[in-house]
């Protein structure tokens, strides 16, 4: 399993390759929701997003040991990811994208320099695809969210939370996959964790491991994260951490806050930024106690289609 040790580790891996991306507030937003929010703006961050140090991480152990080239499978984000660090180290990188991606997104990772192999809108079709690619083509499969590497790798950013502030507080973050969530309780085994989700995810269940489905899609428009089952490497991890809720948020919710972003704090972040806040928001709403004077959302990432409107 991962650990915090090997957090710390590809932390310092990484951390001249990738940007310390700010903290930042809005006392409107604050007054709105009646605390301290502190926004981590990860779509800052190298290539609009959060996976740039999982990819980052990922790309140098396999280039230390020798690759003929990398691959993986890809919605967006992770995949232009993978893409810009592989360019930066001189390796060939192939993403299988899913039919129904935008021409912003397909682009975006061809701009970095990759190949692009598309399948059906499938998860498992997703897979296989890599696996017969790596196979046959002597290629390095990066998962998105499954490998220890990618969860040590996205651990970075609580480590770095921990370089930029006294004391961490409790965190909001959006979950897909779930290899984000798994490095953030490595990196921050003291601090709460609110996993936030659209809802039909199940995250309570699966955690519990109560909860059995198809690997389907979510109908969501946080489309970063719209994968319905986390890892099992992830579960195994968000199992250790001594506090974790999770937090289902409607659309509408999803859609509010996304606007509340844009207009109050004006950051032209993605749908799937906006669900950790939302789920802050209905966890004041229904609270019978005081809130804590501060909370902290992960903006994960930027890279939202120039025609979409919430």
């Amino acid at each position: 399993m991962a650990t915090f040790e090997r957090v710390l580790r590809a932390h310092d891996h990484i951390r001249k390759a990738i940007s310390q991306t700010p903290i930042l507030t809005s006392s409107t937003i604050d007054g709105m929701v009646g605390c301290k929010v502190l926004f981590k703006s990860e779509h800052l961050q190298k290539t609009g997003s959060f996976k740039a140090r999982g990819a980052i991480h990922n790309i140098k152990i396999v280039t230390g040991r020798g690759t003929k080239g990398v691959v993986t499978h890809s919605s967006g984000n992770h995949g232009q990811a993978v893409a810009w660090a592989a360019r930066a180290a001189g390796v060939k990188c192939t993403v299988v994208v899913p039919e129904g991606n935008t021409r912003m997104q397909i682009e975006a990772m061809e701009g970095y320099g990759a190949r692009i192999v598309r399948c059906d809108n499938n998860p498992a079709r997703r897979v296989s695809t890599c696996n017969g690619l790596a196979e046959r083509e002597g290629l390095d499969f990066i998962d998105p969210f499954i490998s220890i590497d990618i969860i040590e790798g996205q651990g970075s950013l609580g480590i770095e939370l921990k370089e930029q502030l006294s004391s961490v507080p409790p965190l909001f973050v959006a979950v897909g996959g779930g290899g984000l969530a798994a490095g953030l309780s490595l990196a921050l085994p003291l601090t709460p964790l609110y996993l936030a989700e659209p809802e039909g995810k199940h995250l309570t269940r699966q955690l519990e491991g109560n909860q059995s489905m198809e690997q389907l899609s979510l109908p969501t428009i946080a489309d970063g994260i719209r994968t319905r089952l986390i890892g099992e490497e992830n579960k195994k991890t968000l199992k250790t951490h001594k506090e974790i809720h999770t937090l289902a948020v409607s659309e509408s919710e999803i859609r509010e806050s996304l606007l509340l972003i844009w207009t109050r704090l004006k950051q032209h972040v993605e749908p799937t930024a906006a669900v950790p806040l939302a789920a802050l928001i209905k966890v004041l709403l229904l609270s019978k106690k005081s809130p804590l004077p501060f909370k902290e959302v992960v903006l994960c990432g930027g890279n939202v289609d120039p025609s979409f409107t919430p």
